[in-house]
C-alpha cells in the first residue's frame, strides 16, 4: 500500500517538471529556428547548384546560423523524446511520437553533418561537384525532408487530439512542415520552392512557440490509481 501511494505521489510530482520541460524545449526550439532562419546566408551569385553552394560555405553568417539551427533540432529533439513520457497520448498517437522521435534525433545528427559540411568549401571552390556537395544534397532532400514530415505529422495527431496544441494551431504546423518538406526535397536540383523556406521559417517557429507554452501550462491528467 505504501508503495503504491508513494508511487503516485512520485508520477504527480514528476509529471509537471516534465511538461514544463518538454514544452519549454519545444518553445525554445521554435525561437532558435526562426533566428537561424533570419540570418541563414544567402546566394549573392548567379550560379549552378554547386556554385550558389560555395558562395554560402564562405559567408560569415552559414556557421552562427547553423548553430541556431542544430540547438532548434537538438531541443525539438528533446521535446519529443519528453513527449513519449506522457500518460494521456493513447496507443496510436504514442506510436506516432515513437516514429517521430527517431526522425528528429536523426534530423539533429544531419543538421550537425550540414554545420560542418563548410569545412570541405575549398572542394567546391573550381564549382564541380565534389563530395561535400553529394553530402549536403543528399543530406538535405532526404533527412530535412523526413524532419519536416515529422512536424506534419505532429501537428496533425496532436492538434487532431488536442495532446500537442490543438485544431487552431494544427494548420501553422501543416503548412510550415509541408512549406518545409517541399523546399527541403528540391532545394539542390531546381530553385522553384525555395521561396517557401522562409514560409516554413515562420509558420514552423510560430506553431513550436504556442505548442510549447500550452504543453508546459498543462495540468497533468491525473494518474490512475494503482491497485495496493
Amino acid at each position: 500500500m505504501r508503495t503504491s501511494i508513494d508511487a503516485r505521489a512520485s508520477l504527480s510530482s514528476a509529471s509537471p517538471r516534465s511538461a514544463r520541460l518538454g514544452g519549454t524545449c519545444l518553445a525554445l526550439g521554435g525561437v532558435a529556428f526562426f533566428a537561424g532562419g533570419v540570418i541563414h546566408p544567402q546566394p549573392t551569385i548567379q550560379g549552378t547548384k554547386v556554385e550558389t553552394l560555395y558562395d554560402m560555405f564562405v559567408q560569415p553568417m552559414w556557421y552562427p546560423s547553423h548553430a541556431l539551427l542544430l540547438a532548434s533540432f537538438a531541443l525539438f529533439a528533446t521535446a519529443v523524446l519528453l513527449l513519449r513520457k506522457r500518460g494521456d497520448l493513447g496507443p496510436r498517437m504514442a506510436r506516432l511520437v515513437n516514429v517521430v522521435s527517431v526522425l528528429f534525433v536523426v534530423g539533429a545528427l544531419s543538421m550537425a553533418v550540414h554545420l560542418f559540411d563548410a569545412l570541405g568549401a575549398e572542394s567546391i571552390a573550381d564549382g564541380q561537384p565534389a563530395l561535400v556537395h553529394e553530402v549536403a544534397k543528399w543530406n538535405e532532400t532526404i533527412f530535412s525532408t523526413l524532419w519536416g514530415s515529422g512536424i506534419v505529422a505532429l501537428a496533425v495527431a496532436g492538434g487532431l487530439t488536442r495532446t500537442l496544441g490543438n485544431r487552431i494551431t494544427m494548420p501553422l504546423g501543416v503548412l510550415g512542415g509541408v512549406a518545409w518538406c517541399l523546399a527541403a526535397a528540391t532545394v539542390a536540383f531546381i530553385d522553384r520552392f525555395d521561396p517557401l523556406f522562409p514560409v516554413a521559417g515562420s509558420l514552423i517557429p510560430v506553431w513550436a512557440i504556442a505548442v510549447g507554452a500550452m504543453w508546459a501550462v498543462r495540468r497533468p491528467d491525473p494518474q490512475p490509481a494503482a491497485v495496493p
